[in-house]
């Protein structure tokens, strides 16, 4: 597989109903284009969803299963483990970003939507965990 970065154009209808063509930079990643913007928001959204597990591995390991506010992932942490249960779920998810990141180049009103998930990701998953797990005493 042959990645490269190339100048490109994103076509876009405006509300008027015109077709706009705006240059823009492209990663190549084979036969297919990608926008650099989108790329970004992509490998964004995945680290987060990196963080989310590793983060979420910690406190429920501290915790227990129950500190989990997801009820479908509470579930699946229960009845698996917390390590099997993370790794699918995240799994998928990070499939998933990288689908929708791969349609973002053709349908602009996805990089706007990934832009919105990274950041309810980082308000409402990330940061929590992270003040949760620094404000934890743990014993030596």
């Amino acid at each position: 597989m042959r990645f490269r970065i190339v100048k490109g154009e994103t076509e876009h209808i405006t509300l008027s109903g015109k077709r706009v063509r705006n240059p823009t930079v492209l990663l190549q990643v084979g036969t297919v284009s990608l926008s650099w913007k989108a790329a970004l928001l992509g490998a964004a959204l995945v680290v987060l969803q990196i963080a989310d597990g590793i983060l979420t591995f910690a406190g429920v390991s501290i915790w227990g299963s129950d500190m989990e506010g997801n009820a479908f992932l509470r579930q699946l942490v229960a009845t698996y483990g917390a390590a099997k249960a993370l790794f699918f779920v995240k799994t998928a998810a990070i499939g998933s970003v990288i689908f929708i990141t791969f349609r973002a180049h053709r349908r602009r009103w996805i990089r706007p939507l990934i832009l919105l998930i990274v950041a309810l990701y980082l308000v409402l998953a990330v940061v929590p965990w992270v003040i949760i797990l620094s404000s934890t005493k743990i014993a030596p």
